[in-house]
């Protein structure tokens, strides 16, 4: 029974040690200060976005190629997930402050068009104003580097380059903090003539 007791105690510390080193590792190996790992993409690391297709409420055929040149949020989400009923005033928020500095906001919801009415009501009730596309589905999350889970949010550069993936929820400070990094990109690359 002794030996038993010693050999659990041994294990214990064992894995506290490994514990400790991996949230060690896990803190001193991201490249970008201020942004937890997977976050953020450099510049040099960046691909563009895949070509995906979505669905707008009236049902036309959506694509981020038709936002290129402006600095892209896209955030999926689905009616029925409550984490991101939760998150969802922070991207209206959000929304608010930087629309008018050459940023869009997405609403990729996973929901089929033949669920568009409680989409609707789902806007309606959280005050969305930004646009809100259907037919999100976990192939278009993982081809962005985020699924397959709900939230997940992508902020894409004016380049239509994955700038910043999101697995889960996020808040208005990550957001405000990841559009200034990516407008400063920006403005720091374009001529003095066209700022």
């Amino acid at each position: 029974m002794r030996l038993a007791s010693e050999t659990i105690a041994a294990m214990r510390s064992s894995c506290s040690s490994l514990l400790i080193t991996l949230a060690l590792v896990a803190q001193f190996s991201s490249p970008v200060i201020g942004a937890p790992e997977g976050v953020w993409v450099p510049k040099e690391q960046r691909t563009p976005a895949p070509k995906l297709i979505f669905s707008d409420i009236p049902g036309a055929r959506r694509q981020f190629s038709q936002l290129k040149g402006k600095v892209v949020v896209v955030n999926f989400w689905a009616t029925w997930c409550a984490p991101c009923k939760g998150e969802m005033p922070e991207f209206v928020k959000v929304y608010g402050a930087y629309r008018d500095r050459g940023v869009e906001f997405v609403g990729a919801a996973n929901e089929p068009r033949s669920e568009k009415a409680k989409v609707r009501e789902f806007m309606k009730t959280m005050e969305i104003t930004f646009p809100v596309w259907l037919e999100a589905s976990e192939d278009h999350m993982k081809a962005l580097g985020v699924g397959p889970g709900l939230p997940a949010t992508v902020v894409m550069d004016a380049q239509g380059r994955v700038a910043a993936r999101i697995a889960g929820v996020t808040d208005a400070a990550q957001l405000r903090e990841l559009l200034d990094r990516v407008l400063g990109e920006q403005a720091t690359s374009e001529p003095a003539g066209r700022r």
